[in-house]
């Protein structure tokens, strides 16, 4: 009995069964899963969801996976939701709650994702995927890839640092930088669609049209929301935001909750991008076609994960937008580092700039009387400072060299920046 109760391509409106659903079909539109929740409602409660270990995988009768033999993991999911103490006070916020996805095997909320992609990839007997991106969701697609035994193949821009390629290379992945020979051509995405047409590989970027699967994994994250806030969601979710992957993905897996009867009501999600490259927040504020977004110029920022000039899931990001009257904000990027270094000294929690974007945008809308500071807020940090150590490292004060000796350590306690 088939759970879904269509397939169906965004874009160009071709329908699938559920065992024959290629990644993608080629037209540049996502390839959405319509679950039949009437169907799965009865079995999946709030009590029996709650006698479940919690894991990513607990929500398997929700994702387009069809045998439990071919998951694919290393634990991820399950990710712990703190209560905001101190940067809480310096804000003057009553509720404020961290969705904290370090934790995550390679670091970062794309493990929800990216599991999914390479669990289906190889449920579907492939033997190579591939990703464009220096980032988080190769990290993520090389981490899966190396634990199922499947070849990752990774392309980088030419000017990517050498320091995020490292943790590629470990993990196995043939990696190739990619020259840029066209201004406003994205040389790597170019060559990836390229290579997997030519050589039969399976596309494993985080990005809905070029893999379907993977965009339906991040709803597990507004599952874990919905529970850990005992089935009261919050009145707001900010989040940090490239492609709009993971805000679409968190609210669709959120919808279905309350479809299902198990939430009674959606958050008001805000989608936060850095000024630097900020499509969604412009083609909200103008009214663009969803199916027709302008692409950003530029992508200079300091968030560097967020810093998608073409949105690929701009359309499901605009739709929740508007179904759940959410809201939108660039950010600056000096205020990115703020919030970085204000969340590790007050809360202890080591993030990278595009980790903590959600929390600048945060600030914004408090100053502007959007949020109210007794409203009830989710921030989820998206990922883990070890991705990008030149930021904090910038930021931080300098390490003394001193003598072993106490009134040297006094003169340098009197000067610590």
């Amino acid at each position: 009995m088939t759970k879904f109760k269509t397939i169906r391509c965004a874009k160009c409106g071709n329908t699938y069964e559920e065992f024959a659903v290629p990644p993608n079909d080629g037209c540049g539109g996502r390839i959405d899963f319509d679950l039949d929740l009437e169907g799965v409602k009865d079995t999946i409660t709030r009590d029996t969801l709650e006698r479940k270990r919690p894991s990513h995988w607990k929500y398997f009768e929700l994702m387009p996976l069809n045998h439990r033999r071919n998951i694919v993991t290393l634990g991820e999911g399950g990710t712990p939701l703190i209560e905001s103490g101190r940067l809480a006070d310096e804000w003057g916020l009553k509720h404020l709650s961290l969705k904290l996805e370090i934790p995550n095997p390679s670091g970062s909320f794309k493990d929800r994702p990216i599991c999914v992609g390479v669990s289906r990839a190889l449920e579907d007997g492939a033997k190579t995927v591939s990703a464009a991106s220096s980032g988080n969701a190769a990290a993520a697609m090389s981490t899966y890839a190396a634990r199922a035994g499947l070849q990752a193949v990774v392309f980088v821009p030419e000017d990517a640092p050498k320091g995020k390629l490292i943790h590629l290379r470990t993990l196995g992945a043939k990696v190739f930088r990619v020259k840029k020979l066209k201004e406003g051509v994205d040389p790597t995405t170019t060559l990836l669609l390229a290579a997997c047409n030519e050589f039969g590989w399976t596309p494993s970027p985080s990005f809905g049209p070029f893999n379907g699967f993977q965009f339906e994994g991040t709803k597990s994250l507004g599952f874990e929301i919905a529970e850990q806030c005992q089935w009261d969601p919050p009145d707001w979710i900010l989040f940090p935001t490239g492609s709009g992957g993971l805000m679409a993905g968190t609210m669709k897996g959120l919808w279905e909750f309350q479809e299902m009867g198990l939430i009674d009501s959606l958050p008001k999600p805000v989608v936060v991008q850095p000024e630097g490259c900020a499509p969604i927040v412009r083609a909200f504020n103008e009214g663009q076609n969803p199916l027709e977004i302008t692409p950003w110029e530029s992508n200079q920022t300091v968030a560097g994960g967020l810093a998608d000039p073409f949105p690929w899931d701009g359309d499901a990001a605009l739709k929740y937008l508007k179904l759940a009257e959410g809201e939108v904000i660039a950010v600056p990027d000096e205020e990115i580092e703020r919030a970085l270094v204000l969340l590790g000294k007050l809360e202890g929690v080591f993030a990278e700039p595009s980790g903590v974007a959600a929390l600048a945008g945060l600030r914004a809308l408090l100053d502007k009387g959007t949020i109210d500071r007794s409203d009830r807020i989710v921030v989820p940090i998206t990922g883990s400072g070890f991705k990008d150590l030149s930021t904090p490292d910038r930021l931080s004060p300098e390490v003394h060299l001193i003598p072993p000796e106490t009134a040297a350590l006094r003169r340098a306690l009197e000067n610590y920046e």
